[in-house]
């Protein structure tokens, strides 16, 4: 921490100096007035860019005059600005643009250091209907799911909460996730995507680590999901069916109407996926309404509202003999019990952005989750109720301060979750006792955050922030030891408010790229679970774990700004690891361990032809390459010291592949033809701690064509055919972990569990889809 002070005093202190030429502005939606996050603006003919912040604001400086800006985000039609003088506060209206062509936008680009954003264009390369195909192709991302389309986890930069329990193979844990401005995450730290309809997506920004300051430090990173928006100045009617191996269905139904002053989009899908392994069907339905209304000439209102039913059987895991034998087999305890998650949800929020002058801004969200589970499983079952209720305001700046040029946001966030679980869980090993739970939970998350941006002279700019955290779990448990409880007793656990500082220093060069280095710090409370004890106490010693991330990166354009690449080195040190440990038969959560990830990420893409006159428009490869070397530094079985403690120090990390990459060819033609193919490799991974059980590296290829087409001028057709797994490869979509073998593997193989691995398809998959958008007078 204090190494951390000290860099961000050094970094202030050059803020007295000035730079000769300065533009700062604001950039918004043109149709609704509200501020757009994470728009690039370039100064013309340079690379010297900025990414506007989560007020969108924006502060340029160059040692030459600025004479003009182009301003591009995923989602808008791009705008060249003439700059008349220095020091101008511009306000810059985007207008929101029309669906691309496929293939036009193919690896996530960095608008900032540590940042990457996937297009509408890469989250359709495939069939569109989940995330894992498109985030994967992001350097340092790897997103898993246990079922078809349920169960995801998404690993950034090799990093989980660890313990040797059940966390490491809960859904998603140790990162922060928002879906059009609401949290995804709830305040006891769990993140489920069951319920999310990936297929009307319009953007996903990556944040990677603790590197952003204004959503919670979380040490994996941020995941900011956001919906497409209707087309400027339209009203239509779109249908969508999509048809594949395996049951595979996907029917769409959207109105979608856009003025000078508002949008508004209704949406309906229903999707379902018989799978190849019995007992394993999944079967969604989303319904969802949300618009953006000026309501003057300052404010602007969102509002949003989605109800979900999900539905996902459980096959099992299996073990490695099966696996690779290829066979599509279900664990019979998961089919014995009808294992399956079954999920109603409904998600609702609201943001009025208010600019309050030429340098000051508001922007204010409020929302409210609610989720019924049913979930039967192997051993037992769970049924659980929550509510979340919450707020998020940002007061977003930009200006002069003495004479730097300054850009800032400060705000804050708080929700709570009320859980309501019962269920049992039964030891698969004799004599089988069983465990029962009844609780009636609460969880507390707030932070107040703070991120600056000071241009300074030679096209330097530095980035100093910090987040002030705060978590609380509140427990009444209706059980102990298997008895009823005092049902009147609230045991509580708070967190100290934890402070966690970034600041970041990059450097600009006209005409070539940026190179940048940062320092940032993360924080991971445990989960809800992890504070509660097997006999129902709770575990008042417990404490979060922290993190620290160094990165140095690069990035810049070459041979005319047709090749474009990306690199960054990063070492993030993990401290205070949750592990769990059994005494006297109560089996509780502990601190104890460290884990270093040290890593390289690049990215390469490459325009061979890019010419929208030709008969090919568009011909681009592109490549992405992940190296991760994860290791236990400090980690141990249990924190007892005992004979029976297992010492997993200098391990490789479990599930984390050292090696990873994504390379693709896409390509459009005037006439509407387009084409996108991908290739994946991941590289043999541990799945326990002790390193003695690997998983075989696995190749995976996807492919997809396409035509589109407007029809008397007036109805936009799309039709596509494409095509899963391609080489028939053996390769999985989860994997689960634990400290040995003998805890994972079934008892046939010598095992006490359920197995270790969930395969993906065996064999090739093929699907079409047929869209058609009809315009209304």
């Amino acid at each position: 921490m204090k190494q951390l002070i000290r860099a961000f005093c050094l970094l202030i202190v050059p803020l007295g100096l000035r730079a000769q030429a300065a533009v700062r502005g604001t950039v918004v939606d043109q149709q609704a007035g509200t501020p757009v996050s994470g728009a690039l603006v370039r100064v013309t003919g340079t690379t010297l860019s900025a990414a506007t912040s989560d007020s969108g604001t924006f502060v340029l400086s160059s040692a030459r005059a600025i004479t003009g800006l182009t301003v591009s985000r995923v989602g808008y039609v791009g705008k060249d600005i003439v700059v008349s003088g220095t020091n101008e506060n511009i306000r810059i209206e985007l207008v929101p643009s029309v669906r691309e062509l496929p293939g036009v936008q193919v690896v996530a680009h960095n608008p900032a250091p540590s940042t990457a954003v996937l297009t509408q264009s890469d989250l359709d390369r495939s069939n569109g209907l989940g995330l894992a195909d498109a985030i994967n192709t992001v350097p340092g991302v790897f997103m898993q799911t246990r079922t078809p389309f349920g169960g995801a986890r998404i690993t950034i930069r090799g990093y989980y909460p660890s313990t040797s329990g059940n966390s490491p193979n809960s859904n998603g844990l140790g990162y922060q996730a928002f879906f059009n401005n609401i949290p995804i995450t709830d305040a006891t730290g769990t993140t489920v995507l069951d319920d999310i309809d990936f297929s009307t997506l319009g953007s996903v920004q990556v944040i990677k680590g603790p590197a952003s300051s204004l959503y919670g430090s979380a040490i994996g990173g941020t995941v900011n999901m956001m919906t497409e928006r209707p087309a400027p100045n339209q009203t239509s009617v779109s249908q969508q069916l999509l048809a594949g191996g395996d049951g595979l269905m996907r029917t769409n139904t959207s109105f979608q109407s856009a003025n000078s002053t508002s949008d508004f989009t209704v949406n309906y899908g229903n999707q379902q996926d018989n799978s190849f392994r019995p007992h394993s069907r999944s079967r969604k339905s989303y319904a969802r309404a949300n618009g953006d209304f000026t309501v003057g000439s300052n404010q602007a209102v969102n509002a949003f509202f989605s109800y979900n039913r999900s539905y996902e059987e459980l096959a099992g895991e299996i073990d490695s003999a099966d696996f690779y034998a290829r066979r599509p087999l279900s664990d019979a305890n998961y089919l014995a019990n009808n294992s399956h998650i079954q999920i109603t949800s409904f998600f609702t929020g609201m943001t009025d952005s208010y600019r309050i002058n030429d340098h000051f801004n508001n922007q204010t969200s409020v929302f409210g989750t609610g989720r019924f589970n049913n979930q039967p499983f192997a051993h037992g079952f769970t049924d659980a109720t929550q509510f979340n209720l919450g707020a998020r305001s940002s007061f977003g700046y930009t200006g002069q301060i003495g004479s730097a040029d300054v850009s800032g946001t400060l705000g804050g966030m708080a929700q709570r979750s009320n859980v309501t679980s019962n269920g049992v869980f039964i030891i698969p090993a004799p004599p089988y006792p069983e465990r029962p739970s009844a609780t009636q939970n609460y969880a507390v998350n707030g932070y107040l955050f703070t991120e600056w941006n000071f241009s300074l002279p030679a096209q330097v700019t530095i980035t100093a922030g910090a987040d002030l955290i705060y978590n609380t779990f509140a427990i009444q448990n209706m059980l102990k030891n298997n008895q009823l409880f005092d049902t009147t007793q609230i045991q509580r656990k708070t967190f100290p408010a934890t402070l966690a500082p970034r600041a970041q220093i990059s450097k600009a060069f006209d005409g070539n790229g940026s190179v940048y280095a940062s320092v940032s710090s993360g924080y991971t409370p445990p989960l809800l679970t992890n504070v509660l004890a097997s006999d129902g106490s709770v575990n008042f010693g417990l404490k979060p774990e922290r993190a620290v991330q160094y990165e140095v990166g690069a990035q810049g354009s070459l041979v005319d700004k047709r090749l474009n690449g990306q690199v960054a080195l990063f070492v993030l040190n993990n401290t205070d690891k949750l592990v769990n440990q059994t005494i006297n038969t109560i089996t509780s959560t502990t601190n104890i361990g460290e884990q270093r990830n040290k890593g390289a990420e690049v990215s390469l893409s490459y325009s061979m032809v890019a010419d929208p006159t030709s008969a090919i428009t568009l011909v681009r490869p592109w490549v992405s390459y992940t190296y991760t070397d994860a290791k236990y530094i400090s980690f141990k079985s249990d924190n007892n010291n005992t004979a029976s403690t297992v010492n997993f120090s200098g391990n490789t990390a479990a599930r984390v592949p050292r090696t990873m990459m994504s390379a693709g060819l896409d390509a459009t033609s005037r006439d509407g033809f387009y084409l996108n193919g991908t290739y994946q490799f991941v590289g043999r991974v541990p799945v326990t701690f002790d390193n003695s059980t690997w998983v075989h590296s696995y190749n995976l290829v996807n492919g997809k064509v396409g035509y589109m087409t407007k029809i008397a001028k007036r109805y936009a057709l799309n039709l596509s055919v494409g095509a899963d797994n391609l080489t028939n490869s053996t390769y999985y979509n989860f994997l689960f972990v634990g400290p040995n073998y003998k805890g994972l593997a079934q008892s046939q193989y010598g095992g006490t569990g359920d197995g270790y691995i969930l395969p993906g398809m065996y064999k090739a998959r093929y699907y079409g889809n047929l869209s058609v958008t009809i315009p209304v007078k």
